[in-house]
């Protein structure tokens, strides 16, 4: 895809573009702006946690997870690491149910035991969906509005619905990877 293509489509901001900055350039403003968009959002989201601890009471502050609901998703850190469903705290312990193959278990640890307890993450899968389905229609009408000699803006049109689908479907498997891969924050640590 040069300029010469998007030209037809993207007159006036690709002339601008060409006018200003070179070949090359434009490759380094490209990834630049792409690590921006990536970074900016897990910056934006460490930048306010310590905030959300200091309200809370601090990882330290047994408090924090007298107040969590039944059915919460934790993960408990004693001398092994638990995943549970919290069922109810008290001063002294935590009672949390967990799955076994073909049974379920209720776990009863002692406070003392425990060195850190973390809240899974809680992915928003039809929000990730919804960004999904619109960047697979802004690369889909770019790419058939480049790619037409004949009608663009309408290959544009055609394309961006095109590109929606896909886009929605890679979106909404990305709270998987978060959930698999993401430890969670931390809210009671010893």
């Amino acid at each position: 895809m040069n300029c010469s293509e998007t030209r037809r489509v993207f007159q006036t901001g690709c002339k601008l573009f060409q006018a200003f900055v070179s070949g090359r350039r434009r490759r380094q403003i490209l990834y630049s702006m792409l690590a921006v968009l990536l970074l900016g959002a897990s910056a934006q989201a460490q930048s306010q946690a310590p905030a959300q601890d200091r309200r809370r009471g601090g990882a330290g502050d047994w408090s924090v997870v007298k107040n969590l609901m039944p059915g919460t998703r934790i993960s408990v850190k004693t001398h092994h690491r638990y995943r549970c469903l919290v069922e109810n705290v008290t001063d002294d312990e935590l009672v949390c149910g967990t799955h076994a193959p073909f049974r379920s278990i209720t776990l009863m640890i002692r406070r003392s035991e425990i060195r850190e307890i973390r809240v899974a993450p809680h992915p928003n899968q039809a929000k990730d969906a919804w960004i999904g389905a619109g960047i697979g229609a802004g690369a889909g009408a770019v790419l058939a509005g480049t790619q037409s000699r004949d009608y663009p803006g309408f290959n544009a049109f055609v394309g961006g619905l095109a590109g929606a689908l896909p886009g929605a479907l890679i979106g909404g498997m990305v709270p998987i990877f978060q959930v698999v891969f993401q430890r969670g924050k931390i809210i009671y640590k010893r």
